[in-house]
């Protein structure tokens, strides 16, 4: 029954990464984030790069805090929707380190459109008046915050043989908040009546 009670855009995403662990270098080279090959015409990289991983380890940690954000964030995810909030998460992730971090050449990993799901399962939160969103998003800018100003990343990127892609993280981050509020934005009413529900809280 628990395993039926799973997202299936969760289970979906397991095997993704599990199966890209498995697949031959050659292949994993024409999947991952490649800057010159997008601008090439190689538009696929955007969203399958983010299923890569460097090694088990970096694989294993981003599912599991998969994991946790699914169950976190379980009310606000419909199965088909998901797919779709995900894969959109993905494209916009790499669209960022795309054009505004031109230092970043090669890329691979999910954790840039982790700090998607987080920073939308946190608004989602607060639009629904629970402050416990808020406790996350602080704690989730202030780890972005102290990446953007050099912080130590040494001990993660030691974890992952790779140096930590600390631009996927703040490009996730603002994509998943891009998402969380254009529908308000798209539709004034309705962002007035959360702004009322959210007041009504205090």
């Amino acid at each position: 029954m628990a395993f039926r009670a799973l997202n299936p855009t969760f289970l979906a995403v397991v095997f993704l990464v599990g199966l890209a662990q498995l697949i031959s270098e050659h292949v994993q080279n024409l999947l991952r984030f490649d800057r010159e090959a997008i601008i090439a015409g190689q538009y696929w990289r955007l969203l399958s790069a983010h299923f890569l991983h460097t090694n088990l380890v970096h694989a294993l940690t981003n599912t599991g805090a998969c994991a946790i954000l699914w169950y976190l964030f379980k009310p606000h995810l419909r199965p088909l929707p998901a797919a779709g909030l995900l894969s959109l998460m993905c494209l916009l992730t790499g669209t960022g380190i795309l054009f505004f971090s031109p230092h970043l050449t090669h890329y691979v990993g999910l954790s840039g459109a982790l700090h998607a799901l987080i920073i939308w399962g946190c608004v989602k939160d607060l639009m629904h008046g629970d402050r416990f969103g808020l406790l996350i998003l602080a704690g989730v800018c202030t780890k972005i915050a102290w990446e953007q100003l050099g912080g130590d990343t040494s001990a993660t990127a030691a974890l992952i043989n790779a140096p930590v892609a600390i631009d996927a993280h703040l490009w996730g981050a603002l994509a998943g908040l891009i998402v969380a509020l254009s529908p308000l934005m798209l539709h004034p009413i309705r962002f007035r009546a959360v702004q009322s529900h959210l007041h009504s809280q205090d």
